[in-house]
């Protein structure tokens, strides 16, 4: 839709960049603020969340070649530092691993860090959406109703040349809603981890209910796409963790 926010003499600002930029900011803003009211060190934090976010980047970008294997075959440069692909799951599943390495390095509860990171992630995912949405990827199915979007020819989804369901925003609206609601239900849950857990829960819904709607290019095992397979995996995770943080509670 608006791919290029600005320029400045030989100093292009892409727009998916931008909000991918403001979406670490305000992340790491509220979870700078949800660690302090939880009493977790100021450099601890900020080590742990900068190695999180880098390998969380590594996985994103790693996941995508995965996916795109073929393409990265014939073009392996444009696939591998291309202004775009990045895959939302890699991310979170390498920073999941990461995180589990941390948090045991500096001797803090991996479900304690869990709930304060459970609330950057959807807020930061949101901006990232709306990114997505004005660079034109993560597109959904053809559609004549009044909710579909034409897109520009330039774009990825302008290539179909038909209106799409706009999935990037029905994202953006979600996890807006989530980080909300995990917002006041912080102070009230009834154990650690349980805010992390509610991301995982809610958002493996989420993700294997919107999939069925998107259109862009992606990998597949039998008759669901990867990120279902993901989505469903992190359902198992949070209804595992469920049973055993709240039983050790």
């Amino acid at each position: 839709m608006y791919p290029v926010l600005f320029r400045i003499g030989p100093l292009t600002i892409y727009t998916y960049g931008f909000f991918a930029f403001l979406g670490i900011v305000f992340g790491y803003l509220v979870c700078a603020k949800e660690a302090k009211r939880k009493q977790i060190a100021r450099d601890t934090f900020s080590n742990i969340i900068f190695w999180t976010i880098v390998f969380g980047f590594v996985g994103a970008r790693f996941l995508y070649v995965a996916i795109e294997f073929k393409q990265f075959l014939q073009h392996p440069l444009a696939v591998l530092f291309g202004r775009s692909g990045f895959v939302f799951y890699g991310g979170i599943l390498s920073g999941f691993v990461a995180l589990i390495f941390l948090t045991r390095k500096y001797s803090i509860s991996f479900a304690k860090f869990g709930d304060v990171i459970a609330l950057g992630i959807p807020l930061g995912h949101a901006f990232g959406r709306l990114g997505c949405f004005f660079y034109g990827c993560c597109y959904g199915r053809s559609t004549d109703s009044w909710i579909g979007v034409l897109f520009p020819p330039g774009s990825p989804a302008g290539a179909l040349r038909v209106k799409v369901i706009p999935t990037q925003l029905i994202s953006a609206f979600f996890l807006l809603l989530l980080f909300s609601f995990l917002m006041i239900y912080r102070t009230r849950s009834k154990f650690e981890g349980q805010v992390g857990i509610y991301y995982l829960l809610f958002y493996g819904v989420f993700r294997f209910i919107i999939e069925f709607f998107r259109a862009d290019p992606r990998g597949r095992l039998g008759p669901f796409s990867t990120s279902q397979i993901i989505a469903l995996f992190l359902i198992v995770v949070g209804i595992f963790l469920w049973r055993r943080w709240r039983s050790a509670a």
